[in-house]
């Protein structure tokens, strides 16, 4: 039986897997390789594209193809874009011609903005995955007090996206069951799957800081440190934060110490020993909570940030950054805590490790491909 070819459209590169959406495309492809299928990747360079990144895509790609963005049209309501806005019709040709050149079996989709592509497509199966839920989404960061940002559109726009698709994923199972209520066709869960880095790299046991923060400039991270900085100005106890969120200059009044934005996510990893994740609101997955509990460090977060895993520990799902910082207490306090927690992080990524690969195997069954392996769930990787 010759090995399944598919074709993922993307507007976010896949490399570096520096940012959640990256890591999320990325992991897609390989989990699908490892089902035995030939994956090309199309991007739709709305991120530029760097000779590096051009190199590290055409590695891991069986075909990587290119193409640069278009200037964004105009929005077509007054309150939000229309799903098409960011999709040009010059778009929708480029992928029609390398899927009838390639002979695909499957056309994947990034982003329900990005849905138009699927109508160029007949003959394969059509499969959109949303990342996240976009309809009404300037209406949820104006209730929250903040300004709507990257894309939003309305609810009936993102369905008639989700109508050009005849399978769509949910990252996680609250936005998946979402979608069913709104789509009438086939819905999947398919969440993050990350190798366990604490499997395959060795740690410092003993990291020189107790507690640390990566994150981007997501405005909702923004607004999440703010409010644990608040909480922790009079709490003496020390933090760290990393990343990209760090070219905001952010005024934090606990002064904590600032690693900067560093090469490698694992150069973090190995001088943290416990990881925030003070989220509050937004949507989705928080692939940052994933990639700590992958890298098997203890982790304390919101509910929010834990939205989406199996969760059995107190401390992954506290109410706000106020209990947070009562938790980082005791932690600090208790060796045994410390151990308790530890125990219970890598046990949760466990858990969602399997139950991803459970959703993998899923998805290629829905899309009429092959189980590569009797038990995928342990190849998740």
């Amino acid at each position: 039986m010759a090995a399944p070819r598919i074709l993922i459209v993307s507007p976010i590169p896949s490399h570096p897997a520096d940012q959640g959406n990256s890591a999320r495309i990325q992991a897609f492809g390989h989990q699908l390789k490892q089902r035995g299928a030939l994956v090309d990747f199309f991007y739709y360079g709305m991120e530029g594209l760097s000779g590096d990144q051009r190199v590290a895509m055409t590695g891991f790609w069986n075909r990587f193809h290119f193409m640069p963005s278009l200037a964004l049209a105009r929005p077509s309501f007054a309150e939000c874009w229309g799903v098409d806005d960011w999709c040009p019709a010059e778009l929708v040709d480029a992928v029609q011609k390398v899927w009838r050149e390639g002979r695909h079996d499957a056309v994947i989709v990034n982003y329900v903005w990005m849905s138009r592509v699927l109508t160029g497509i007949d003959g394969a199966l059509r499969i959109l995955d949303t990342h996240d839920l976009f309809g009404d989404r300037h209406l949820i960061s104006r209730q929250t007090g903040l300004e709507p940002r990257w894309f939003f559109t309305s609810q009936a726009e993102e369905d008639r996206g989700f109508g050009r698709a005849d399978i769509v994923i949910g990252i996680q199972d609250e936005e998946a069951a979402a979608i069913r209520r709104r789509f009438p066709g086939e819905v999947l869960t398919v969440g993050h799957a990350m190798e366990p880095r604490f499997l395959t790299e060795e740690l410092p046991a003993d990291p020189p800081l107790m507690f640390g923060y990566l994150g981007s400039t997501n405005p909702w991270n923004v607004r999440s440190i703010a409010a644990m900085d608040a909480q922790l100005e009079e709490a003496d106890l020390e933090w760290a934060i990393a990343g990209t969120i760090l070219r905001r200059n952010p005024v934090l009044r606990s002064n904590p110490v600032r690693l900067g934005v560093l090469p490698t996510v694992d150069q973090f990893y190995r001088q943290v020993r416990c990881v925030l994740n003070p989220m509050l609101g937004g949507t989705g997955l928080k692939i940052k909570t994933v990639e700590a509990l992958a890298y098997g460090r203890a982790t304390i977060g919101t509910r929010d940030a834990f939205v989406g895993l199996p969760t059995r520990h107190p401390a992954h799902g506290l109410e706000g950054v106020a209990e947070m910082t009562s938790f980082m207490r005791d932690y600090r306090r208790s060796l045994a805590l410390r151990q308790e927690l530890l125990e219970a992080s890598l046990g949760l990524y466990l858990d969602y490790l399997a139950k991803v690969g459970d959703e993998y195997d899923r998805l290629v069954q829905s899309a009429g491909l092959p189980r590569a392996f009797p038990n995928a769930a342990a190849k998740v990787a």
